[in-house]
């Protein structure tokens, strides 16, 4: 399975609601929102949304979310079948630590 990602303007009130549904990460978020402002440092509020940004994009792309939490139960529970990983490079590695051979779609 997988989802279309959509996107998720940076700014701190679209961040804000697109967290609401990992109300930890939108505890996180509001914290450390919060603490940039009373330094009145502009690149300080920056910071707290690049860094929170990516996890919003995650909240807020339908069906994300599941599969990540399916995963996560797939993986404590011992269930790797099928499950692929991707690096820096954009290299597919198995759940063991072996390297997915590439596709060669030109044909």
């Amino acid at each position: 399975m997988t989802t279309k990602q959509v996107v998720c303007p940076r700014t701190p009130e679209d961040i804000r609601r697109a967290l609401e549904r990992k109300p930890e990460w939108l505890q996180g978020f509001q914290q450390e929102w919060m603490a940039a402002a009373t330094d009145f440092s502009g690149q300080a509020l920056d910071e707290v949304l690049d860094r929170w940004h990516p996890f919003a994009v995650a909240c807020a792309t339908p069906g994300h979310m599941d599969e990540v939490e399916d995963m996560a139960r797939r993986m404590s529970s011992g269930d790797t079948e099928g499950i692929v990983f991707y690096d820096d490079a954009g290299r597919a590695w198995t759940a063991d630590n072996e390297r997915v051979p590439e596709r060669d779609d030109s044909h």
